[in-house]
């Protein structure tokens, strides 16, 4: 699909009011905003001395927010940022131009209350990103990155400078992150028993072959409006909506994790979203033995997911799939999962070994990876504790190296 289609069948209506910019900017950054009234000014002066720079701000609530006091204090952080940052022109009702800084930087501020709460999150990404998306496609951008945010986050100074080191056929890049560090000692060991997961799971991904080993963090993601065009942009969720768009982009490009810069995330407890940092930060406070209630994943899951992800591409030469897998358990999760329908596709539909583990990979994908994971600890590899982890890390090689992984980024 090309950037035009999608412009033209599937952005949001939002996109209309951009024939009356006509100023143009280097680079683009998308920030959706719902109760951040604390958060909001510290990722404001983060980027306060950027260059050039549009920053498109989509304020933000859903449906079950009307009449909380989350609304408004998402109303009043409107009213603050109106009082200190020149007002330039209003081009809607609800979207207004202001000044940012000296340095020809400017924050398109847009409010959008009451979204689908099915929506939420998902949709306030997606008009912000297609905005953008339009934008670079009239030259108004000149950067082809479209840059994504929250507004806990802080950004470092070289943060725009960033895309300047990937080519044309990265999809999207991730920044390298970090999580603020907690002045309470018992929320900064929370912190970091779920900080630790997110780099475990990666890792071992890595380690077991998976094309899907990364990180899908939606304020740590910088993406190429082509392939933004091409995946059809965010899925109107109100929550995962990074994992599903980055799970679209890998199919049809590379994604490249960034080692620097770093970026600095909140670690707060937050129930505005169904799973993530703060919901299972606050999950974590609630156990009365940490160490040994919060727990990961198996590491014979991804032992199976690496046996798994090896034989895959000899299927095309052998065509029979229970014939060599000797692993029961692996065998009735893939069976599950519906592998030999895929299978049979894939080779109805390949002309080379190349071609059938192509259509294989997008088949078993990050969401089917997941999938199987949770199969494998369903049926027997049950999840086990960070000390009982430490017991078997000569055994498996990614447990230390989550934990070299989750270090750098903190010097």
């Amino acid at each position: 699909m090309s950037i035009a289609q999608y412009l033209r069948r599937h952005a949001e209506a939002d996109t209309a009011f951009t024939q009356h910019l006509h100023t143009d900017w280097q680079h683009v950054l998308c920030v959706p905003a719902y109760d951040e009234a604390d958060a909001l000014p510290k990722l404001l002066a983060s980027v306060k001395s950027a260059e050039n720079l549009l920053l498109i701000l989509l304020i933000n609530s859903p449906q079950s927010a009307q009449g909380t006091a989350s609304l408004t204090g998402t109303q009043a952080s409107v009213t603050a940022l109106l009082q200190q940052y020149p007002l330039l022109d209003s081009l809607t009702g609800n979207c207004k131009l202001l000044q940012f800084n000296a340095h020809d930087s400017h924050l398109l501020l847009l409010e959008r209350y009451a979204l689908p709460d099915k929506e939420a999150v998902g949709l306030a990404r997606k008009i912000a990103c297609d905005i953008a998306c339009k934008l670079i496609d009239e030259k108004k951008i000149r950067s082809p990155w479209i840059h994504n945010s929250d507004a806990d986050v802080i950004l470092p100074a070289d943060y725009l400078q960033a895309s300047e080191q990937l080519d044309t056929e990265t999809a999207a890049a991730l920044f390298a992150f970090r999580h603020a560090p907690e002045p309470d000692h018992a929320l900064q060991a929370g912190l970091n028993l779920y900080e630790y997961s997110l780099y475990y799971y990666v890792e071992a991904l890595k380690w077991a072959g998976s094309p899907y080993a990364f990180h899908t963090i939606g304020s740590t993601l910088l993406v190429h409006h082509k392939y933004y065009a091409l995946a059809r942009g965010f899925p109107k969720r109100a929550a995962g909506e990074d994992f599903y768009l980055l799970n679209k982009l890998a199919k049809t490009g590379r994604i490249h994790s960034l080692t620097a810069p770093v970026i600095t995330l909140s670690g707060r407890r937050s129930l505005r979203v169904p799973f993530g940092t703060g919901p299972a930060i606050g999950r974590i406070g609630e156990m009365a033995q940490r160490e040994t209630n919060y727990l990961y994943y198996h590491p014979l899951c991804f032992r199976y997911l690496q046996e798994w992800l090896r034989l895959m591409p000899s299927l095309w030469e052998t065509r029979n799939f229970r014939k060599h897998m000797n692993n029961t358990i692996l065998l009735n999760c893939l069976t599950e999962l519906g592998v030999e329908t895929a299978i049979a596709h894939a080779l109805q539909h390949s002309k080379s070994r190349e071609s059938f583990t192509r259509h294989m990979h997008n088949w078993f994908d990050a969401f089917r990876t997941l999938k199987l994971i949770h199969l494998l600890r369903n049926k027997g590899l049950a999840s086990i504790s960070r000390p009982e982890l430490q017991t078997l890390k000569h055994d498996f090689a990614f447990i230390g190296s989550a934990e070299q992984s989750m270090q750098r980024t903190r010097h």
